[in-house]
């Protein structure tokens, strides 16, 4: 397994840094300092022989070689992935899962999501955390938890396998009674991070003159507790929002059209070499 280890690594570190051209970016998808990712690359092109990524001060970009050493690493990372989902075809699995999502999720895709999965393996003991989903991808690189359940980017770092799970949009919502917000003088309340945030704030950057943000704070159930109080317009996944107690205490309004959520089960792509992630893999493509 050790070995298997050592030559996982650096083919994830080469399609990561292929993905980015950025060796900052693709160190902190990674989880790594870029001097150890910088390490990394040249110890990948001198067993191989050549260069894979020409660089200088200002630029990446990656070679020819580096393109079909590219492809032939996703083989070999798509055999990894087949070699551990067979891993739990022998029988029922036992072990402990950490599983990381948002309330929502616990209280509506999880329970569907793992029904399956429950009874296949009733052996395996999971330990469920909820929190901020802008946090998710960050415990699964930190290896806090095994499995997350959020809202992914449209860009995964190679390093984390996704399988979608279901799709919400994103919706704006003001307090309930109040007259529809002009758009040219609206105060905001907005997630302090997340993918939410990212999107809302690609309009805003489009906007003359710009909305005011009245506030930011961590969390949807955040968001939708300042409007449902009269302090803005919010902006929520649909899936929060009919979960909410707060519902009846704000108005869906219409706004600018933001992309939805997709909501998607991942996990370290090495994380599938586990018999009991495996068969959670496997339980997934059952539904």
């Amino acid at each position: 397994m050790e070995r298997t280890i050592q030559i996982y690594e650096p083919l994830v570190s080469v399609l990561e840094l292929a993905g980015t051209l950025n060796f900052t970016q693709a160190s902190r998808n990674l989880h790594v300092a870029p001097s150890t990712l910088s390490r990394t690359i040249q110890r990948v092109e001198r067993d191989v022989g050549a260069t894979l990524f020409e660089r200088d001060r200002q630029r990446v970009s990656i070679t020819a070689v580096g393109e079909r050493f590219c492809s032939h690493a996703r083989l070999v990372l798509d055999h990894w992935d087949e070699t551990g989902r067979a891993i739990s075809g022998g029988g029922p699995v036992s072990g402990t899962l950490r599983l990381y999502c948002t309330v929502t999720a616990s209280q509506t895709v999880v329970p569907e999501v793992l029904e399956r999965f429950r009874r296949q393996h009733p052996g395996v003991h999971l330990e469920l955390e909820t929190g901020d989903a802008a946090g998710a991808l960050d415990r699964l690189r930190d290896e806090r938890i095994d499995v997350s359940i959020a809202a992914v980017p449209d860009r995964m770092p190679s390093s984390v396998v996704a399988k979608v799970i279901a799709t919400t949009p994103l919706t704006w919502i003001a307090p309930a009674g109040r007259r529809p917000p002009d758009w040219s003088d609206v105060e905001l309340v907005l997630p302090a991070e997340g993918l939410a945030r990212e999107r809302a704030d690609a309009w805003l950057r489009s906007q003359r003159p710009r909305p005011r943000i009245h506030s930011e704070v961590h969390g949807h159930e955040a968001v939708l507790a300042l409007v449902a109080l009269g302090y803005g317009v919010g902006l929520v996944p649909g899936l929060v929002l009919e979960q909410s107690a707060l519902r009846s205490r704000v108005v869906e309004v219409v706004g600018p059209r933001l992309a939805p959520f997709t909501i998607a089960m991942c996990t370290r792509r090495r994380s599938l070499s586990r018999p009991v992630v495996a068969a959670l893999w496997t339980a997934i493509a059952e539904r």
